[in-house]
């Protein structure tokens, strides 16, 4: 998936803000994407609410901002302060999508980028699972909380006050696509 977003990122990480682009990764995990964006040379910021997580990508790539998000979830950082939001493999563990996505409209300077990246299923891997793999699949005690379609993501991102919503498939065969990238602007 961090190849996908790469591909999609590389001429915008170039053309975002004046000179470096300042980017936020929310949900940088072990640092792996947010240390690949700063190999581009932009400016990287990265978020995760785990202490362990954030204790890893400190230890890997010490060069990089790391922060957590406050108690109360918002994001301890200034309105309109960066290029570039990156969310990804992260949106379908949210309980709180709106003020999530709220948050990081906040933090984008206006026409700032965001790029969402959430796994998807099309329709053919639906069928697929519903006859065959339903139940594990859609185990209750997994951490996925939502499952995005094209039309669901786009919607969300147009609803909450984005504007020129793209939302492609990504990856796989035709029919058998794993990633749903969404880039939308801030108004």
């Amino acid at each position: 998936m961090h190849d996908r977003v790469l591909r999609v990122l590389e001429t915008r990480l170039h053309d975002a803000g004046r000179g470096e682009a300042r980017v936020l990764d929310i949900g940088s995990g072990d640092g792996t994407l947010a240390a690949r964006i700063a190999a581009h040379g932009a400016g990287v910021t990265g978020l995760d609410p785990s202490p362990a997580a954030l204790e890893r990508a400190r230890d890997a790539h010490p060069a990089l901002h790391w922060i957590a998000p406050a108690d109360d979830g918002s994001l301890p950082l200034g309105d309109a302060g960066f290029d570039i939001v990156t969310c990804v493999n992260v949106l379908q563990h949210v309980a709180d999508t709106q003020s999530l996505l709220s948050e990081a409209r906040r933090v984008l300077v206006r026409g700032g980028l965001l790029l969402i990246a959430v796994p998807f299923h099309g329709r053919l891997r639906n069928v697929w699972t519903a006859l065959t793999s339903f139940e594990r699949h859609f185990d209750p005690l997994e951490p996925v909380l939502r499952f995005y379609t094209a039309a669901s993501l786009g919607s969300l991102l147009r609803d909450l006050g984005f504007e020129r919503v793209e939302v492609h498939a990504r990856g796989g065969l035709p029919l058998m696509r794993e990633t749903l990238v969404a880039l939308a602007r801030r108004a």
